[in-house]
């Protein structure tokens, strides 16, 4: 699962994609994750993804010179707060705090590895009301340059905590009151970053599909202990792993 309660102070509890053309996007993933988007109304700089009727995602307008790719959103109390903390802890803040049309604030913060990540005050904001089930964000994985770094870093910030995982797991387990809320693992030769894992049920079936809709490959299906895995980017280059679990 993504987090066991999606909306704690401190936890993970949205993703969201910024794109240089919404609309574009929000029909890619409808046709490749089987996602409905909401009629954006007056605005359409941002859309809600859902599955089922419950909000699942974000794809909203990347301000000017942004990539596109997808984000975390981290749950505070005060998002200027959060900023100045982040910055004494060795971060930046990448987009200063803003207001959305819910009220809410939100900024984009770096860590002190650049990595972007965001912060949101969840006023007017659903938050992932599926996470964990086909077809909806199942994880997000850190992939760090220096972990003594990231730990330092999003303990002071949020109060997370660093488990080893058993056996030959290339990867450590984030905790926030005793429950898993991400991953964290080396980056090695790959570009730092939050990975953001969508659940499906067949990888094979997304790689095929994904070049039909423009997207591409980024890393063919390979397996894990428990599940099928593939890498993929959109149009616009924003890339998303997806993972299908083994059949028992």
């Amino acid at each position: 699962m993504a987090n066991d309660s999606t909306h704690w102070i401190g936890a993970p509890f949205w993703i969201e994609t910024l794109q240089p053309n919404v609309s574009e996007a929000a029909e890619f993933y409808t046709q490749l994750i089987g996602w409905a988007v909401e009629d954006p109304g007056e605005n359409d700089n941002v859309l809600v993804a859902r599955l089922d009727g419950q909000s699942v995602a974000g794809i909203a307008q990347a301000p000017r010179a942004v990539p596109a790719g997808w984000l975390i959103h981290i749950l505070v109390d005060d998002v200027d707060a959060s900023i100045a903390e982040a910055e004494t802890a060795g971060g930046s803040c990448l987009l200063p705090s803003l207001e959305q049309n819910s009220g809410g604030r939100v900024a984009i913060l770096a860590d002190p590895s650049g990595i972007p990540f965001c912060v949101n005050d969840g006023q007017g904001v659903e938050g992932a009301e599926i996470v964990g089930e086909t077809n909806s964000w199942s994880m997000s994985s850190l992939h760090s340059p220096d972990a003594r770094a990231s730990q330092d870093f999003y303990g002071a910030l949020f109060g997370w905590e660093l488990h080893e995982v058993s056996g030959a797991a290339p990867f450590s387990r984030w905790s926030l009151d005793g429950h898993t809320i991400g991953l964290l693992s080396d980056a090695g030769n790959a570009p730092p970053h939050w990975a953001v894992n969508v659940a499906i049920s067949d990888a094979d079936t997304t790689a095929a599909l994904v070049e039909s809709l423009g997207g591409t490959v980024v890393l063919e299906p390979f397996d894990t202990e428990s599940h099928r895995n593939v890498v993929i980017a959109d149009p616009a280059g924003a890339v998303l792993a997806c993972s299908a679990e083994h059949s028992s």
